[in-house]
């Protein structure tokens, strides 16, 4: 076998090995959320003592900073699927979160808009019923922004750098009122 051919052999064994090891750290870190959050939601490991390590866990994380601001203990996840890989975050923004967005975002909510095939441009639909809004660069540096934006770090285990600006939708078209949901939909590729 050439030389080049081997050192192009080690380069993908390598990279493979690293894959391997990433994809297994990113599984001890769900089944780790999984089991922090008491019995509200099935968990892909049963219930087996999960009232008892809940407990434990809790008072471990009581006089934790970082698991406050994470919402350790709050935050559900549910795998909807493995392959591809889509967990639902349950309960990831607290409810003062939610309504510190609401009153970001409402003022500034806009229709949304679908690419015009012809032009390229941004249009009104009748299909996209939503309203949107971008946060701020200068909103991004308030102290709960921050917060919010360090758990989507850590749970989607991509740096907030490389993050974009929040955008709050709602379903509802009336810039009035919002539904009662809030969702952040993160896509890790």
């Amino acid at each position: 076998m050439a030389p080049a051919m081997k050192i192009v052999f080690g380069l993908l064994t390598f990279v493979t090995v690293g894959m391997i090891i990433g994809s297994l750290l990113q599984l001890a870190f769900i089944n780790r959320l999984e089991d922090s959050y008491g019995t509200g939601f099935p968990s892909l490991r049963g219930l087996r003592g999960q009232n008892a390590r809940y407990l434990r866990d809790v008072s471990r994380w009581a006089n934790d900073k970082d698991a406050e601001l994470l919402r350790i203990g709050n935050v559900k996840p549910e795998v909807v699927s493995w392959s591809p890989r889509i967990i639902v975050l349950h309960d990831f923004l607290s409810p003062e979160e939610c309504e510190y967005l609401k009153a970001i975002a409402r003022p500034r909510l806009q229709i949304s808009t679908v690419v015009d095939v012809k032009t390229g441009k941004g249009v009104k639909s009748d299909v996209r019923t939503s309203s949107g809004m971008f946060l701020t660069h200068v909103e991004r540096s308030y102290p709960i922004i921050q917060a919010i934006e360090k758990r989507i770090a850590v749970f989607s285990q991509v740096p907030a750098e490389n993050g974009e600006l929040i955008q709050v939708l709602s379903a509802d078209t009336s810039q009035n009122s919002f539904t009662n949901r809030i969702t952040i939909t993160l896509l890790t590729l």
